[in-house]
């Protein structure tokens, strides 16, 4: 795949629709100056290659769930065969190795405080290869943009 896929027009276009998936391409259209079929076929594109998907995303600090983010020490040469053990769980939803204090990150959602506390102390533990856990959860959202700058 090209290094350089999306150009700024590509770039824009996620824009729109990361601040509102449901956006019309006739009004992104508008917005950046192109036809609505530029619009449509570069949408058609970014999609077919994996780039740009339109999904509905719950506010998980208002559904009861617990959300958040675990850093993970690994032992040994451990890390890459947890990370995939780990990327198979469902409440998993992130998994990346990382540099520094902790060798995995991961984002994790359970659907309540008792799921959430048996992976941490029984079935993280029972992988093997955990040195140290670190759960951080966010409270208060002070900025949420993932948007290009041009």
């Amino acid at each position: 795949m090209d290094v350089q896929v999306a150009d700024e027009i590509d770039r824009r276009i996620i824009d729109a629709l990361r601040a509102d998936g449901r956006r019309p391409f006739r009004r992104i259209a508008a917005e950046l100056g192109v036809s609505e079929s530029t619009v449509r076929a570069r949408y058609a594109r970014l999609s077919s290659l994996g780039i740009v998907q339109v999904v509905g995303l719950a506010d998980l600090h208002t559904v009861g769930t617990v959300e958040g983010h675990l850093s993970i020490q690994v032992l040994g040469g451990e890390t890459r065969r947890l990370a995939e053990e780990l990327g198979r769980r469902p409440e998993v939803r992130l998994v990346a190795a990382a540099v520094g204090a902790a060798d995995l990150v991961l984002d994790v959602v359970f659907p309540n405080p008792g799921a959430f506390q048996r992976f941490i102390t029984s079935e993280l533990p029972a992988y093997g290869g955990v040195r140290r856990v670190e759960f951080l959860r966010t409270a208060e959202v002070i900025k949420d943009s993932y948007v290009w700058e041009g």
